[in-house]
């Protein structure tokens, strides 16, 4: 019973940083067949397993403990704080563009490349302040 519930713990965080079981997988090292045998409650996962999950969805392990259907948020007392990183309950207010533009500028890891990316955008807002 608490794997499953554990499970869908992991599921309603994955989705709410709009990640998909191929994304959550890739960034621990695990399969995603290992991260849907997980959501549904199949597979026990370790304390270690469950450590990384965290770790890769931002959130503190405790989440996956907390009752309800609630998903944790970052003025819960229990998460740490984590530099750089989205809170979920904001990625539940973007369009899916800026979500997919958010995930891809992440991937981008030459900061001159991503300070490029940042100035060019930048102009655009300028060029569209002046018409």
């Amino acid at each position: 019973m608490i794997e499953k519930k554990i499970g869908l713990k992991i599921k309603q965080i994955r989705k709410s940083w709009g990640l998909s079981q191929s994304e959550l997988a890739e960034k621990i090292g695990i399969s995603f067949q290992q991260i849907q045998k997980y959501e549904k409650g199949l597979t026990k996962i370790s304390v270690m397993r469950l450590q990384q999950i965290s770790e890769a969805l931002g959130v503190n392990i405790t989440a996956f403990f907390e009752e309800g259907e609630k998903i944790p948020k970052v003025s819960d007392l229990s998460l740490r704080y984590t530099p750089g990183v989205v809170p979920p309950e904001t990625l539940q207010s973007l369009r899916k563009e800026e979500i997919t533009l958010l995930k891809l500028f992440r991937k981008t890891r030459n900061k001159k490349v991503r300070a490029g990316i940042l100035k060019q955008l930048r102009g655009v807002i300028e060029l569209e302040n002046r018409k």
